[in-house]
């Protein structure tokens, strides 16, 4: 026989209610707010999303892009019955040794003034790694970051910035080129396994993705390396860099989207452009 305490009971469901309703705003959430964009985003299955910048340019943009995730995370923050905040957390990983870190900063400083948020309550809601080799992004991701969010709780969302960065940079791109027309040199079969070692941190964000929500920005490298990051998320966007003259727009930003079918998730059904301001 079970004996129930209906106190007990009570804040079990108290939770459950919870946990419901912040999976009821995950599955709704707005990252970019805007509207041609975030109706197609899918949540109820992962929660995940991959940002490929296709241009050097845009690397100004993801930074508020950012910035933005992070503080409309933490201002959403709902009490319990009691009249506790539940406190989100969010893992903050610098893939791009180390350089992208200030640039996030500064913008999360910008925006808390504009809406006049506590940027000190958001700070202390970020934890932050940075990587700066292959092999240190490698052992966090694979390694560390598992064990990290089963200390942390569900209340939780992971950022990686940069993914790629560190792989190219150490290694220059002619060389990398080279390597894909020559596929039995040492170097080639050198950059294979850090490819493998890509999937596998790759795999372990989808894998976490079921219960915590992962976000993963990266330059696109696609042509060199053979490899599709965007494919393997619930949701891909990338981000483009326009110049058209004649209409006087030196610098026009451009999201596209890679909606998938949600009946058959393998098809890649929608490509969606949006400008950004």
């Amino acid at each position: 026989m079970q004996i129930y305490n209906n106190k007990d009971n009570q804040h079990v469901l108290n939770n459950n209610f919870i946990i419901a309703f912040d999976e009821f705003n995950n599955i709704r959430r707005k990252l970019f707010d805007i509207p041609e964009i975030d109706k197609f985003l899918f949540f109820s299955d992962k929660k995940n999303i991959c940002i490929q910048n296709q241009s050097q340019k845009g690397s100004n943009f993801l930074n508020r892009i950012i910035a933005k995730i992070c503080i409309d995370y933490h201002i959403s923050e709902k009490k319990n019955n009691e009249g506790k905040t539940r406190k989100k957390k969010t893992i903050l990983i610098d893939a791009g040794n180390g350089n992208n870190i200030g640039c996030i900063y500064l913008e999360l400083v910008n925006q808390a003034i504009k809406k006049e948020v506590d940027l000190d309550n958001i700070l202390d809601r970020i934890i932050i790694a940075r990587a700066f080799t292959f092999y240190q992004l490698a052992n966090i991701l694979i390694h560390q970051l598992p064990k990290m969010t089963r200390e942390i709780g569900n209340q939780l969302q992971i950022i990686i910035v940069d993914l790629l960065d560190t792989l190219v940079s150490s290694s220059p791109i002619n060389k990398m080129k080279d390597w894909r027309d020559n596929s039995y040199s040492p170097s080639y079969n050198a950059l294979q396994e850090n490819v493998n070692i890509i999937n596998q941190k790759i795999d372990v964000l989808i894998s976490l993705s079921v219960k915590y929500f992962v976000i993963l920005t990266c330059d696109d490298y696609e042509n060199i390396i053979d490899i599709s990051i965007g494919s393997k998320f619930s949701n891909a966007v990338k981000i483009k860099h326009f110049s058209d003259k004649n209409k006087n727009e030196k610098n026009t930003f451009k999201i596209e989207l890679l909606a998938r079918n949600t009946r058959s998730r393998n098809n890649i059904i929608v490509k969606q452009l949006a400008p950004l301001s």
